[in-house]
């Protein structure tokens, strides 16, 4: 049976790899994407840009998630496969990783 992990279950992955391995974290701020991708084994989208931020002595970073509006949403395939949840082992024939010539 396979586990889909949860975006939070994946934020703290991440987040505790950069706290125990400092190479891992000099990636992370030099090229979010690709260490994330990296890590997770999974290629991350285009149109998906990714923000680290890191925490300095007196400071406190907090996150204010957008609010979606209906055309902003992101698919549940979308969602899926940023959160681990596309395996490539299925062609749905909908996303630009199933189709014939996609990536």
């Amino acid at each position: 049976m396979e586990t889909k992990n949860t975006m939070k279950e994946l934020e703290e992955r991440i987040i505790l790899k950069a706290l125990k391995d400092s190479t891992f974290r000099e990636q992370l701020l030099k090229d979010p994407k690709g260490a994330i991708g990296q890590e997770l084994g999974i290629a991350l989208p285009d149109h998906l840009s990714v923000k680290i931020v890191e925490e300095k002595e007196n400071e406190v970073v907090l996150v204010i998630p957008q609010i979606a509006q209906q055309e902003d949403e992101i698919t549940q395939l979308e969602l899926e496969s940023v959160a681990g949840g596309w395996t490539g082992d299925s062609d749905c024939g909908s996303c630009t990783h199933c189709m014939p010539g996609g990536g």
